[in-house]
């Protein structure tokens, strides 16, 4: 039995696609440890599409943080009216701490005082034995280590229809070769890897593995823009996929023989979706913000220097270091992800 005995159980965690991509990871162990407890997961309408249609999850309440103050009222008054036996607050942000204020539970449970805020530390009851920053998964991992849930995989799991299943296998055979999935911009641009040296991979990938690159990503600007420019000086003609819906995102990365990106959501989508995946960092930390546990072979690392490998980890990020990765570096490890991880059947796994 777990160290707290809960029946009701809601989650606060509203942030953006990766920060869900680790809390679904999270939820699927809490339900380890809470198989039969009704479980709330309080989040934002745009990354509540990525989860939508996950068995472990018995409801949702979503709300859009954009919106006027009557959708706010609104939604306080809806948590104000629930009573739950247990919150969970693996966020610090003050508006998680706004929506966990208006959530009536017995156990509000948060980060430690180190690396939580005042108002999360104030606005939570119980919270979680201090220690050094670590992975943003293997933090909220801690939350279940507390509650007393050993021994549970890390597991995504996430769920398809027969529909969208169906789409993405009319896509993917109709390409008719192995698909290599490259996602070429950030909302940072110090993140952001360079367009020559995508252009030089691509037309490896194109011309020596006969691999089909496709371009996947949102449909801002910054991602239009670095498109533009890798179709100008491509030989190959790589598909653009630069998506509205999260959905199909990712069931595109899905469908990927193996993904290439830059710290961003997609490259966490698609670990979690066991694609091979080339992680691209310089500006951030893969030790707090890279691919979990997975992959670590294809990862690239600009950040942190030789002797580095043990220092503490924290929020600080070291611009101008995404130029070093050289187009070699990254054909290296996709030769290496070929050969390390065999191609797994797609398309009927996990279909709801």
């Amino acid at each position: 039995m777990p160290n707290i005995d809960a029946k009701k159980i809601c989650l606060i965690r509203t942030s953006a696609i990766g920060d869900t991509v680790h809390a679904l990871s999270f939820v699927n162990g809490l339900r380890n440890g809470y198989p039969d407890a009704h479980l709330t997961w309080v989040l934002q309408t745009f990354p509540y599409e990525l989860v939508k249609h996950q068995p472990g999850i018995d409801r949702f309440i979503t709300f859009d943080r954009k919106g006027g103050p009557k959708d706010w009222i609104s939604l306080f008054s809806q948590l104000r009216s629930e009573r739950f036996d247990m919150v969970i607050v693996p966020q610090i942000s003050a508006k998680a701490s706004l929506l966990t204020f208006f959530t009536p539970a017995a156990v509000r449970l948060g980060f430690d005082f180190k690396r939580g805020r005042p108002l999360h530390w104030l606005i939570t009851n119980r919270h979680i034995p201090q220690r050094p920053m670590g992975h943003s998964q293997g933090q909220l991992f801690e939350f279940l280590e507390y509650l007393g849930i050993k021994n549970f995989p890390t597991e995504w799991n996430f769920t398809f229809t027969a529909e969208e299943r169906s789409w993405q296998q009319k896509v993917f055979d109709a390409i008719g070769r192995p698909v290599i999935g490259f996602v070429v911009a950030t909302a940072h641009r110090e993140k952001d890897w360079q367009a020559q040296k995508y252009i030089r991979v691509m037309d490896y990938a194109h011309e020596t593995l006969n691999m089909q690159s496709m371009i996947i990503g949102g449909p801002g600007a910054a991602e239009r823009r670095m498109t533009d420019e890798i179709l100008g000086g491509c030989r190959s003609e790589p598909i653009v996929a630069l998506e509205d819906s999260i959905r199909r995102m990712m069931l595109r990365l899905d469908g990927c023989r193996l993904v290439v990106s830059p710290d961003t959501a997609p490259l966490h989508v698609a670990v979690a979706l066991d694609v091979p995946t080339i992680g691209l960092y310089g500006y951030t930390n893969p030790r707090r913000c890279g691919p979990y546990n997975k992959f670590l072979d294809l990862l690239i690392d600009k950040y942190n220097d030789p002797g580095e490998e043990n220092a503490p980890i924290n929020r600080s990020t070291r611009a101008g270091r995404m130029p070093s990765i050289t187009a070699e570096e990254v054909i290296e490890k996709i030769e290496l992800g070929l050969n390390r991880y065999p191609r797994k059947h797609r398309y009927k796994q996990m279909v709801r």
